[in-house]
């Protein structure tokens, strides 16, 4: 019998899926069912993000929202956790009355409990380390490798809400994965604030690498993508593998935030202009036919407009595949919430849209270059129009571009979760078309 229905609202980040991912799990395991319909739901969790501001505002009204199920569906109890939370939890447990429960990262394990002390159930015993229930479509998931970050960038809140890194165990990861391609994942996608320092706080060393081969050695993972790295602290030793391993990846995520010598400095992002353009260099050179992803940040107190445009030049002569902007958002408690020379949002507003414009140029370019030749795609889903939605090995999911694949439904549908030969027909910023023209596997 049922405990109950459980409705998840999950927001930030795939660190944060995660999380969220390991919560539904322990509550599965306890007999509660997840709903989609959060009209159904005996009690709502709101796992939030607490990143920057428009997070905060996004994880509030979800709050909001949840709280309005109590007058209009079945809603007992609203739990909220996640980032947000453990930031502020002193303010939300003051201020927020809406919440039945404020929980932060730690005790989100105990998650089962406070859910039945809404609900009023009594339990003789609660199960730990049960499988997390994931939410991803059935063909990829994320393997988060470690948590928290030891890096000092000065408009970063992270390390003061996640903590110092701290890695996962290899043994623990390499049969977390074994168990996700066994149950038909064929991409992980890993995850984590910083993936390069991977082990470094458990072996003294960085164990990236060898962990990327126990991974790539497992039957069924066929894909294998490293998010988050730092570009300060890639080594050789990644490169090498990046080149010359099958199952990883072409493709690097790599957020540098700027490019201005002057403005790294004020970020304390420990590299610079130079080093950055000689590891993009190499990465190209050497790494045949690989995507590049990148993150920046305009409006950061002190940016001048000369500054502005060498990063607006530097995007547009680096031609990344897929890059996101940020305008600059004022965290309390980092160390650029209290520096001078505060860019005006206004300002902050027109190099937002000035970059935006750049880089959607940019990856128009890119794609209309690959019309006419051959990828290969992993089919995500079936569209009802009888084309289906696919990804190149350049494009993480969720966040980089997608294909478009015509053909027939029947055919399409069959195809999702397998790769496919495909032909570019069309190209648009952030989307390419294309036909099936060869084996799926």
């Amino acid at each position: 019998m049922s405990s109950g229905r459980i409705h998840l609202v999950s927001l930030g980040c795939p660190k944060n899926l995660v999380d969220s991912e390991r919560m539904l799990g322990l509550l599965g395991g306890h007999d509660y069912e997840v709903t989609e319909d959060a009209h159904l739901a005996d009690v709502v969790i709101v796992n939030t993000c607490g990143f920057i501001g428009p997070a905060k505002e996004e994880s509030l009204e979800a709050i909001m929202a949840a709280h309005r199920l109590r007058e209009e569906g079945n809603c007992r109890g609203v739990i909220v956790t996640g980032c947000l939370a453990q930031r502020y939890e002193a303010e939300l447990k003051a201020e927020l009355p809406e919440a039945d429960a404020i929980l932060t990262l730690t005790q989100e394990a105990d998650i089962v409990r406070h859910v039945d002390r809404l609900l009023g159930h009594t339990r003789s015993q609660y199960l730990d380390n049960l499988p997390r229930h994931t939410i991803t479509p059935a063909h990829w998931a994320y393997l988060r490798i470690s948590d928290g970050c030891d890096h000092k960038c000065s408009f970063c809140a992270i390390p003061a809400i996640r903590g110092r890194h701290r890695s996962e165990p290899l043994e623990e990861l390499v049969v977390e994965a074994e168990r996700l391609a066994g149950a038909g994942v064929r991409e992980l996608v890993l995850v984590s604030q910083d993936s390069v320092r991977y082990g470094r706080d458990l072996y003294g060393e960085a164990r990236l690498v060898p962990l990327l081969e126990r991974l790539s050695a497992i039957d069924g993972i066929e894909w294998l993508r490293l998010m988050y790295t730092y570009p300060a602290f890639w080594t050789e030793e990644m490169i090498r593998f990046h080149a010359e391993n099958e199952k990883i990846c072409r493709y690097v995520d790599m957020p540098l935030q700027h490019i201005s010598d002057p403005v790294l400095k004020r970020m304390r992002r420990a590299t610079s202009r130079a080093r950055t353009v000689e590891l993009l260099q190499q990465l190209r050179e050497r790494i045949p036919g690989v995507g590049v992803r990148s993150s920046f940040i305009v409006g950061f107190p002190g940016e001048t407009e000369a500054q502005f445009e060498e990063l607006l030049a530097f995007v547009e002569h680096s031609r990344f595949d897929n890059a996101t902007c940020f305008m600059y958002s004022p965290e309390e408690g980092t160390e650029a919430f209290d520096l001078d020379g505060a860019v005006p949002d206004e300002v902050k507003e027109e190099r937002y849209r000035r970059l935006t414009e750049v880089q959607d140029r940019v990856s128009a370019d890119i794609n209309h270059a690959l019309v006419g030749t051959r990828r290969v795609a992993l089919v995500d889903e079936a569209n009802d129009d009888g084309t289906g939605n696919g990804r190149l090995e350049r494009d993480a999911p969720e966040i980089d571009g997608n294909v478009v694949i015509d053909g027939a439904g029947a055919q399409i549908a069959d195809l999702v979760g397998r790769f496919a030969e495909v032909e570019i027909t069309g190209a648009y910023s952030y989307e390419v078309t294309a036909r099936l023209v060869g084996r799926t596997w």
